[in-house]
């Protein structure tokens, strides 16, 4: 489906963790259309000048036949704060589903790993329902990380689906002490299965989810990444990050390139990227 621009309704915010705020949207086509791993671009006031900028917001659940999506978002700046005064019944401007999303696998025997952190577990939330339909819940595994146990994100949702799900936290004040990436190494040494692994979170710990799969041999690792955007269609090249190989019919020479992460991603193949 092409990209369009919608009047979106805003139904309610309901906050999912201290400074974390969860919105629900009516907007029909986004509902119907969007798939894991996509995001939506939305217009936080009513002037188009201040902030000028367009928001990026990960797509964290559809409900299509009811015509409504939802975002998961951190309050951590001016865009997101307007969001989240945007009253009940007003109606945004919202572009969208933008992007490139997960590759679900064709492989029925393959066991889906899900390694989130903080909101990372947005996109990975809607992805965990599209695994669940497509595959078993039972072949699924979420493992989700934050700073303390009230910071804890989707935890509820992801256990509610049927999918196992292990949490840690930095201080210890839930699940394992310590972080994620140290769950996720446990499991990928001890499975006998076709393993999936799919990551959105904080550079340092995809990088480091992408080492651990490497190593581990996973016959895919996919990573969502952050990087900051401003148009969020490709025009501006603002969110490159550096691939691994030459762009294709290159004849320089470099063995990497750029690709646009809002237009090109935000998913990429873990083994593709080049970790700064």
């Amino acid at each position: 489906m092409m990209k369009g621009v919608y009047d979106c309704e805003v139904i309610a915010h309901s906050e999912a963790s201290p400074g974390v705020t969860r919105t629900l949207l009516r907007g029909c086509e986004i509902a119907r259309e969007a798939k894991p791993g996509q995001f939506v671009n939305a217009q936080v006031s009513a002037t188009t000048t201040d902030p000028l900028l367009r928001r990026p917001f990960s797509v964290h659940a559809t409900y299509p036949d009811e015509g409504v999506f939802s975002l998961l978002y951190a309050l951590v700046g001016r865009g997101t704060a307007l969001m989240d005064k945007i009253a009940p019944g007003e109606k945004i401007s919202v572009v969208g589903p933008l992007g490139r999303g997960f590759d679900l696998g064709d492989n029925p025997n393959a066991r889906h790993i899900l390694v989130a952190g903080g909101c990372g577990a947005a996109p990975l939330h809607f992805l965990c329902d599209a695994l669940c339909a497509k595959w078993d819940c039972a072949n699924i595994m979420v493992i989700t990380g934050a700073r303390t146990k009230n910071s804890v994100l989707c935890g509820a949702e992801f256990k509610s689906h049927g999918v196992e799900v292990e949490i840690s936290t930095d201080d210890g004040s839930f699940g394992h002490h310590g972080l994620v990436t140290e769950v996720l190494q446990s499991h990928l040494s001890s499975s006998q299965s076709p393993l999936r692994v799919y990551s959105c979170g904080p550079h340092a710990m995809m990088r480091e989810v992408a080492r651990i799969a490497l190593e581990a041999g996973v016959s895919s690792c996919q990573v969502s990444l952050e990087n900051n955007m401003a148009c969020g269609i490709g025009v501006c090249m603002g969110c490159v990050q550096k691939i691994k190989g030459p762009m294709p019919g290159d004849k320089s020479g470099n063995n990497w390139h750029r690709e646009r992460v809002c237009k090109d991603g935000p998913v990429f193949n873990a083994e593709d990227i080049i970790w700064d």
